[in-house]
């Protein structure tokens, strides 16, 4: 399977549409596929600038590391020399560090596939995650947000 532009627009509209911390907060959402280019990125109107790069950095980040944010955090805190070595590389590689906080998820097809990445910024950690989540499964898609089960 292929992400399409009406399964990306589909994921898109999805992520804005959940609930959020406060009715007052405003979002972004970037899709990346399997390769990390960007297929669809959109910043609410009266949302930060900023949140456009945090949501694109998040997906990439994913899909350049092979795993959710949620694992790339937990890497961050185990081994924080080896995660800004390779956030630096990163960096010079893709053009964006390596993310390594809450909000991006993996999109993997049925067979296990990876297809590319959802990343929302602009509510909280959890709740970007969780509209990231909504949004892939929102469209028979797996949302992987636990990534690799290893003792780093």
């Amino acid at each position: 399977m292929t992400l399409t532009h009406d399964i990306v627009r589909a994921m898109v509209d999805r992520a804005l549409a959940g609930p959020r911390v406060h009715p007052s907060i405003r979002m972004a959402v970037a899709v990346v596929d399997a390769g990390g280019y960007a297929l669809m990125a959109v910043r609410e109107i009266g949302a930060p600038p900023l949140l456009m790069d945090i949501a694109e950095a998040k997906a990439k980040s994913c899909v350049v590391i092979g795993m959710p944010t949620r694992a790339i955090m937990d890497l961050a805190l185990k081994k924080p020399t080896w995660f800004e070595s390779a956030s630096r590389v990163a960096q010079s590689t893709v053009g964006l560090p390596l993310w390594g906080a809450l909000g991006g998820v993996i999109v993997r097809d049925g067979a296990g596939e990876l297809l590319g990445a959802v990343a929302t910024a602009g509510d909280t950690g959890a709740g970007d995650e969780a509209h990231a989540r909504r949004a892939i499964e929102s469209v028979g898609l797996v949302a992987d947000v636990e990534g690799l089960d290893v003792e780093w």
